[in-house]
């Protein structure tokens, strides 16, 4: 973490050292249960050692998170919304339509057509930092990698036969190895969940509703309303895969912080941006939405057109997943593994 130290970091996410969690951690190689303080847990893991076996309790950076199913760090916002959606008269049936009118085709044309395909000799160092994510997370499926120019911090999936991943120039200017690493794994993780059939979906309805006439764009209003909060469901799901892709929360937080704020010349030459702050931001938000009702329901509507839900809020749901849910047994070796397919 290049921003702050381990000590910075600590007082940022946890000002007063007393609330700082602790977790009962098993041990993968003796079984013994651990008292471990998150704290520590997250920021130095290579020194947290079970205390009967000697052994480390969690795995080494860059280790693979072995057979690991995407159920394992599925955000339950995701999972639910996802299966509302299913359940809406006639949607299965309008996939299998869009999809065979469609198909990733049209969508692997216009990436070859206007991006830079990378590959091993083309761009190779964002090729490796794609496969550092795709490693630690332990897929087998390879993605095929476009570098596309704009000025923006984003990336993007598409597919699910054939997935790809947009990254566009912009994030590499404004980010790190460690946090591109982050952000690659955000996306597999849309992969790696299968989110990539109703994304296409939701953005193929997006930009052709105009095609549907004024009768047809009222009676698709709903399920478009209801794929969009999917999809903002969904980026939850994405973060945690792209932290555990790079296991520095330091490093998820920064490309948070810079995709709210940015991180362009000008702004780095004048300050240097501080997770501390931003991190309370984010708790006054949740304060905010718990104290009152109605800043819920106003944050609900803002964002009703959105694909994306609002940063703080992502910030919010992934320091509470580190906190209280399962990062650190997932990182112990503990997790939902994929079924293999049975042998023939």
């Amino acid at each position: 973490m290049k921003n702050e130290s381990h000590a910075e970091l600590t007082r940022a996410l946890w000002p007063d050292a007393k609330q700082a969690p602790v977790k009962l951690l098993e041990c993968r190689h003796c079984g013994r249960r651990n008292r471990v303080q998150v704290a520590r847990a997250i920021l130095e893991p290579h020194h947290c050692e079970c205390g009967a076996c000697g052994e480390a309790l969690f795995l080494a950076p860059g280790e693979p998170l072995t057979g690991i199913a995407s159920n394992a760090y599925e955000h339950p916002l995701d999972r639910t919304t996802l299966a509302a959606l299913k359940g809406i008269p006639g949607f299965p049936a309008l996939i299998r339509w869009l999809m065979t009118q469609l198909g990733e085709r049209s969508l692997r044309l216009l990436n070859l057509s206007s991006a830079v395909l990378c590959g091993d000799d083309q761009f190779p160092e964002l090729v490796a930092l794609l496969e550092r994510s795709r490693q630690s997370l332990d897929l087998s499926q390879r993605p095929t990698l476009f570098l596309s120019e704009s000025p923006h911090i984003n990336a993007a999936t598409h597919g699910s036969e054939e997935p790809s991943v947009m990254v566009y120039a912009g994030l590499l200017d404004q980010l790190d190895d460690t946090e591109v690493v982050s952000v690659m794994g955000h996306e597999l993780g849309h992969m790696h969940a299968e989110h990539g059939l109703y994304r296409q979906v939701a953005l193929v309805m997006a930009s052709g509703t105009h095609l549907l006439g004024t009768v047809g764009q009222v009676l698709s209003f709903p399920l478009q309303k209801a794929l969009y909060k999917w999809m903002r469901c969904s980026e939850l799901t994405a973060d945690r895969a792209g932290l555990l892709a790079c296991r520095d929360l330091g490093a998820s937080l920064h490309v948070l912080m810079k995709l709210a704020g940015g991180n362009r010349p000008g702004t780095a030459r004048r300050t240097r941006m501080q997770l501390a702050p931003f991190i309370q931001q984010a708790r006054t938000l949740a304060k905010m939405e718990e104290d009152n009702w109605f800043d819920g329901l106003l944050a609900t509507l803002m964002t009703m057109d959105s694909s994306h839900p609002f940063v703080a809020w992502r910030v919010m749901h992934l320091l509470e997943w580190v906190e209280h849910g399962n990062y650190l047994e997932i990182l112990a070796g503990h997790y939902e593994r994929a079924k293999r397919p049975a042998a023939a």
